[in-house]
């Protein structure tokens, strides 16, 4: 595999490195926890902490950012260890791509679903959200994710687009398709205002649907962690 992303690269092979670079991102991950771990005992944040962003590089062409988070003081102190997000940034020649990790069933031994964004979606979350025309992609990168980590996506299929997928963030709406191996690429992002017809009502109630979701994720979460620290004797 070759060590830089190209243009000729697709999403397959993108899939690949990814795959590849699995067990180095989580080594990564490990080598934060007690860093992190440090700042929160004496700390014991009340709700959610997410922490600013971890750059590190890959040595295949893709750099990651990972964000170490505690969902609940009380959760995080039972399981002793933090949660955290990564997402993997990598550039062609129409500017910097970002991929999103999901585990869409709240399981984390679930394998992770992969939310493809191309660089028009940023160019369109910074023009639409006026976010300062000059902020380096990175930062507008950065700044969506904090914004825009409760989301719900549906596979909205038409005769046009049969694998279209409309997903409702916090701060507006990402338009993308359903790529055919189960990941999803998302091209584009409109504000609520800008929703017509059907379209209104459809982001209006996949909102809600989204925090819902998330609150529900979060008590099946708890229970997960419970079951597998009573599997563990703890």
């Amino acid at each position: 595999m070759a060590a830089i992303i190209t243009d000729t690269f697709d999403y397959n092979d993108i899939v690949r490195v990814l795959d590849l670079d699995e067990a180095f991102v989580f080594h990564q991950i490990d080598a934060l926890q007690s860093k992190y771990w440090r700042i929160l005992i004496k700390t014991k944040p009340k709700g959610l902490k997410i922490f600013p962003p971890v750059m590190v590089s890959g040595n295949r062409g893709i750099d990651y950012m990972i964000f170490m988070l505690s969902r609940d003081w009380q959760t995080t102190k039972k399981q002793r260890l933090l949660d955290c997000m990564y997402f993997g940034v990598y550039r062609q020649s129409d500017g910097f791509h970002l991929v999103g990790f999901m585990h869409l069933d709240y399981n984390p031994m679930a394998k992770a679903e992969k939310a493809f964004f191309t660089p028009h979606f940023f160019d369109r979350y910074r023009e639409r959200t006026g976010l300062p025309l000059d902020m380096p992609k990175m930062e507008v990168m950065k700044d969506w994710i904090m914004k825009n980590y409760h989301l719900n996506s549906d596979a909205q299929g038409s005769e046009k687009y049969p694998d279209g997928i409309f997903c409702a963030y916090p701060s507006g709406v990402g338009l993308g398709r359903e790529l055919p191996d189960g990941n999803s690429e998302m091209k584009t992002f409109v504000t609520y205002d800008m929703l017509r017809g059907e379209q209104v009502e459809k982001g209006e109630s996949q909102s809600k649907m989204a925090k819902v979701q998330e609150e529900d994720g979060f008590k099946i979460y708890k229970d997960i962690v419970e079951s597998l620290l009573k599997n563990r004797g703890l």
